[in-house]
């Protein structure tokens, strides 16, 4: 026997123990992993499945203390008592005047700032743009006290005020609270709810953009306005999506500054709040309130859930490209 046939003898053994530890430890790193994951899906889908749950017991099957997932008498008489404390239909179509189209507005907005703060080199650059992450950190509460004065006595830049030095003129004051315009006028010039975060995302995928793009449209004629549109918007689908699905979540969940400037037309978000109160008032017991107000915290989340379930694969890569980093 020759060497060569010697040193293969002792090496083959030493391959196939190595090949054999590298799968062990591959099949324990998959188990590992796949536990991990199914315990946090749990974490996650707990509190979906409990509302279900909830939602379609009867009164004698939260009585029975038997019935833990699956009720014995399942009943959907609780939705239709939700919808009627929602005043789904009117709530829902206030939600979407006041919460989408407040998400469209500062969806474009923010992204021409953040246009702006990625391209364009100006004195007090840094200043202005540390004051826009200085929003995204200044609680609402702060300053909803004067935005609500400036609603309700609102002045258009002191305009009214010169007017009415004209001898004999007396033009009051607008008022724009109870009105969607409390929520449009601050996404259309992009100081909405949490723009500042959206303007920084923006930033860092515009700052991520090939410069060449733009230059080149500058040689065929395009000014900045028509580089963005033509050029930075068709390139940036990936970031519009995600603070699209940011913003409509935010503007829907929105329960705050709804209450403070709405007194009529309430949103889903504050009609979902006063149904366990109202159901108390009409009479309901403490104990039979549960699936009442699964069912009503099911049909407020049911919407944006759906549009998530269309858009969570591109919103997911829209995460991992968009970058959000210092």
């Amino acid at each position: 026997m020759s060497t060569k046939e010697i040193q293969l003898k002792k090496t083959v053994p030493a391959l196939n123990k190595h090949k054999v530890k590298e799968k062990a430890t591959g099949l324990v790193v998959s188990i590992f992993r796949y536990v991990l994951l199914i315990a946090i899906s749990y974490i996650i889908l707990y509190p979906l499945f409990a509302l279900i749950s909830f939602s379609i017991q009867s009164k004698a099957d939260i009585l029975d203390s038997s019935v833990t997932w699956i009720p014995r008498a399942p009943t959907f008489e609780t939705y239709k008592v939700a919808w009627e404390y929602l005043d789904y239909g009117n709530s829902f179509l206030n939600t979407i005047l006041i919460g989408m189209v407040s998400a469209a507005l500062e969806i474009f907005s923010c992204a021409v700032a953040a246009y702006g703060f990625a391209r364009f080199k100006f004195k007090g650059r840094g200043l202005l743009f540390g004051l826009v992450l200085l929003t995204a950190i200044v609680p609402v509460q702060i300053l909803v006290i004067p935005q609500f004065l400036n609603y309700r006595y609102f002045n258009l830049g002191y305009l009214i005020d010169l007017i009415n030095l004209i001898p004999g003129v007396n033009i009051p004051f607008l008022d724009l609270s109870d009105s969607p315009f409390t929520f449009w006028l601050p996404s259309l010039f992009g100081v909405g709810l949490r723009s500042g975060l959206f303007i920084f995302i923006y930033r860092q995928f515009f700052m991520g953009l090939p410069k060449e793009l733009e230059e080149a449209s500058w040689i065929d004629g395009c000014n900045p306005l028509m580089t963005f549109v033509r050029v930075v918007i068709p390139s940036s689908g990936v970031v519009f999506l995600t603070v699209s699905i940011f913003a409509i979540i935010w503007h829907c969940n929105e329960y705050y500054q709804s209450v403070i400037y709405f007194s009529e037309t309430f949103p889903l978000s504050v009609m979902l709040a006063g149904v366990r109160d109202s159901l108390w008032h009409t009479g309901v017991l403490d104990m039979y309130l549960a699936p009442y107000v699964s069912a009503a915290c099911l049909m407020f989340i049911a919407p944006v859930l759906i549009l998530y379930l269309f858009l969570q694969k591109k919103f997911i890569q829209s995460i991992d490209r968009v970058g959000i980093v210092g």
